[in-house]
């Protein structure tokens, strides 16, 4: 019985032990497993590829993703194929081991394949590989396509690179690429400026007074560096951004150096624009800028104990945020994200993609950017990262990260890394409205839905979906949301405001008969517009007028604190400038609204000085002009000043978040100016002003150019246009018969749809519909061959069919007499009628 008992007691210890054991062992695995899923950045191991030209030149530089994403608008570059549709490349490997190598070829607006084909001669010879492949024929002349190269690397890894290609044989760069780099070399050398006198354009209004931008207006001392005395310090990245039968868009992008007054050297990013015109007998410099941004280095720039010097930049637009006390400074400069502490007198390169002892041509492509969450009074930081990855655990790949900063441990940790398949040009539009981060919630804008996001349990929660541009916005701080519950642009009748920071929330009811619309947030008081229904006003075009008798401003704890409205004019428009709302005003009449003055909202006082940071400029000798950050807390003393990097960057695979959404920016206008992207809208009156304004051009979300600023000098239509009797449905019936669209409109207004609604429903042109523009920016649709109908001041339509330098010939639908009057006097008859104009695309 003894013994019974013995073995039971032995038998329950042995169980106990092994089952403390099984905990003990899965505590440490779970421990390791938990601690080898950290890694710290790791350098670039991605190779590049560029495109050669008939001299063997590299250009068009691509980098990879190691998903496939669509970069339909990413507008990186062109390429031209010649009619042998042979393609010629060069792989530089960085040492990184290749098994395949295969390309595809798109349809650009369809995504329909083309080809999908393995290349199977290429050698690899000192970490290069020159590839030679010919495309099917299957791609037609003058057409744009996606060319995706696809390298399979040592273990399995697919690596994908994007061009959009066009054949044809009239697309030769070589000339415009010579001219550019000739240009380029004579701005190092002022003994031969005169061989560039002849393309500026040196005008008595420019500034030349800012090294770090220079345009054709800009004196030849200026495009030649002046006393700054530069030289260039790397390859030179070359990109084709368009090429026709007379223009090449060309850009150059290397560093620069230059000796500053402190007896060392800075280096620089220099970006140049150069739009070309060859003719048989010479060319023309149609288009010249140059961006030159200092990269910062924290060598002797604290210049006074409340200034830090960035240096010579292309613009003062400088991200940054401090504590409340001002001691711990953080500012983003050149893709990487700085600290400087007055408390320690230190600088800290908090963030950064740059790599010492490479050649940096991974590491300085520029497709991301910071967002500064908060900065703590011990100097900790939350940031994000948006974009495209360059290095480290995500290298390749395209998404946000959310980071935070340990001052004291000098060490990053990322929190949550959301990776999304699209290109950073429609991620930065999609992701920018709101990143913040309260407590162990990050709350996020994605593509027109507010998500809420765990940080620990990786919990998802959708707050607010289906947003529409110009029914939403976001504080600056992004902290506060202010939306319409419905949705709809023109009949809400309730406004949300929504406090991240403190999870409160209000609303704002509209009273009997009326109508909210959101305006925008100073700070975080929010401005808000309110009309009588009966004064939304939409005409048989479909655009609206929203006149507001009245403009509110509500602060952060829901309080009015400003009115706006007397009872004498209307509010049709407003924009937030600073602390200032401009006012877009209208009187009414007995058929409508007439413009009125503009009047300027003031909210606060703009002479009281705010514990913030701020940006100066200041003029030097030999620099010029060069920016610097004011602080708001004193620096120790001028010497003495340290540097540091963080010691490490630290990931954590298992706070990777698949949100499984796609952002394709659906009805929105992209804005590209001098090779670079500008901003996205879904108003095509404001894409097109922008585009004009920058001598740009506007996009659709499938990469469809629908507004090129430049045209023809002269243009004509022959096409015979008959008297339909001037109305809106016979006028754009009249456009569907110039477009070749086989639709009968008037059929479909009598089912009930309206006129414009109707012309859209074909779906083979894209209908551009403004309101507000002066006919002397769309004649470019008469240079490419489509008709512009036009309102007359008789309420009539016409058609506009040619146009020179000094006239437009247009022709009456309702008498089909043709006039021919100067564009000055067209613009007049046009402005009285609203400037209302329909065109198309195809």
């Amino acid at each position: 019985m003894e013994t019974r008992k013995i073995l039971e007691m032995k038998h329950w210890i042995l169980g106990a032990i092994f089952l403390v054991t099984g905990i003990l062992t899965f505590l440490t695995m779970q421990l390791e497993a938990e601690e080898a899923s950290y890694t710290t950045m790791s350098e670039a191991t991605l190779p590049t590829v560029a495109f050669l030209d008939n001299d063997n030149r590299t250009y068009n530089l691509m980098h990879g993703y190691t998903d496939e994403i669509d970069l339909t608008l990413e507008n990186e570059s062109i390429t031209p194929i010649g009619t042998n549709r042979v393609v010629k490349a060069y792989v530089n490997t960085y040492g990184t081991e290749i098994n395949k190598i295969s390309f595809k070829v798109r349809d650009l607006e369809t995504n329909e394949l083309y080809e999908n084909t393995e290349v199977e001669d290429y050698s690899v010879i000192d970490n290069a590989i020159n590839l030679e492949f010919t495309l099917k024929n299957l791609i037609e002349d003058d057409k744009k396509y996606s060319l995706e190269i696809t390298l399979n690397l040592k273990g399995e890894r697919d690596v994908h690179y994007y061009s959009t290609i066009i054949k044809g044989d009239s697309y030769e760069i070589k000339d415009y690429v010579d001219f550019a780099l000739n240009f380029n070399e004579v701005t190092f050398n002022p003994t031969r400026v005169n061989e560039i006198a002849l393309y500026l354009e040196t005008s008595t209004n420019a500034l030349n007074d800012n090294f770090g931008h220079v345009n054709i207006n800009s004196s030849s001392s200026m495009v030649t560096w002046g006393d700054l005395t530069p030289y260039v310090e790397s390859d030179i990245n070359i990109s084709v951004k368009d090429v026709n039968q007379e223009i090449g868009v060309v850009t150059l992008e290397y560093r620069m150096g230059a000796e500053n007054t402190n007896g060392s050297y800075d280096t620089y990013k220099v970006c140049e624009y150069y739009r070309i015109r060859k003719t048989a007998s010479r060319f023309y410099l149609l288009g010249y800028e140059r961006d030159a941004d200092q990269i910062f280095d924290a060598k002797n720039d604290l210049v006074t104990t409340t200034k830090i010097n960035l240096g010579i930049t292309s613009n003062t637009d400088v991200n940054m945020k401090a504590d409340e006390e001002g001691k711990y400074n953080y500012f983003e400069n050149n893709g990487s994200l700085w600290c400087y502490s007055t408390v320690d007198n230190t600088f800290t390169s908090v963030f950064s993609f740059a790599s010492e002892d490479t050649d940096n041509v991974r590491e300085d492509y520029n497709a991301h950017d910071f967002r500064i969450i908060t900065v703590d009074a011990n100097g900790d930081a939350t940031f994000v990262v948006r974009g495209y990855m360059n290095r480290g655990e995500h290298e390749g790949r395209v998404g946000i990260s959310l980071y935070h900063y340990d001052y004291s441990d000098n060490e990053v940790k990322e929190a949550l890394f959301i990776p999304l398949n699209t290109s950073y040009t429609i991620m930065s539009e999609n992701t920018a409205g709101i990143s913040y981060l309260n407590e162990n919630m990050y709350y996020c804008l994605i593509d027109d839905t507010l998500y809420s996001i765990d940080i620990t349990s990786l919990e998802i929660m959708e707050i607010v979906s289906n947003l529409t541009e110009g029914t939403y916005a976001v504080s600056a701080d992004g902290s506060t949301i202010c939306y319409s519950t419905t949705g709809d642009l023109y009949n809400t009748d309730t406004l949300r405001i929504y406090n991240i920071s403190n999870s409160s929330d209000y609303e704002i009811k509209a009273g009997e008969g009326e109508v909210l619309s959101v305006i925008g947030f100073i700070d975080n008081d929010c401005i808000y517009g309110i009309a009588n229904k009966s004064d939304v006003v939409r005409d048989e075009l479909g655009n609206v007028t929203f006149a507001m008798k009245k403009v509110n401003v509500i602060d952060k704890d829901y309080n009015i604190i400003k009115e706006y409205g007397d009872g004498n004019y209307y509010i049709t428009g407003a924009k937030i400038d600073g602390k200032r709302v401009t006012l877009d005003r209208a009187t009414k009449t007995d058929t409508g609204f007439a413009t009125a003055p503009i009047d300027q909202l003031i909210n606060k006082d703009e002479n009281v000085v705010e514990k913030e940071l701020s940006v100066i400029t200041s003029a030097t000798d030999a620099r010029l002009t060069e920016t610097r950050i004011v602080l708001f807390s004193k620096a120790p003393s001028l010497n003495g000043v340290s540097f540091r990097a963080s010691q490490k960057i630290v990931y954590n695979e298992k706070k990777w978040l698949d949100l499984d959404v796609s952002v394709n920016g659906e009805g929105k206008y992209y804005v590209y100016s001098f090779g670079k992207y500008l901003l996205s809208t879904s108003n095509i009156n404001t894409a097109i002003n922008t585009a004009y304004a920058n001598y740009g051009r506007v996009l659709d979300n499938k990469g469809n150019v629908i507004y090129n600023r430049y045209k023809a000098t002269k243009a004509s239509i022959s096409a015979p246009v008959a008297s339909t009797g001037g109305g809106v449905v016979a006028s754009l019936q009249t456009i569907a018969s110039f477009a070749g669209v086989n639709i009968n409109i008037q059929n479909l207004v009598d089912s009930g749809m309206s006129p414009i609604d109707a012309l859209k429903t074909s779906g083979e042109i894209s209908i551009i519909n403004t309101n507000g523009i002066t006919i002397d920016k769309l004649l470019n649709y008469v240079g490419s061959g489509s008709i512009i109908v036009g309102k007359l001041g008789d309420g009539s339509y016409c058609v506009i069919t040619a146009y020179d330098s000094d006239n437009i010939v247009y022709v009456s639908l309702d008498s089909g007499a043709s006039t021919t009057t100067t564009i000055s006097a067209a613009s007049k008859t046009f402005s009285a009628a609203g400037d209302v104009f329909i065109t198309y695309v195809k």
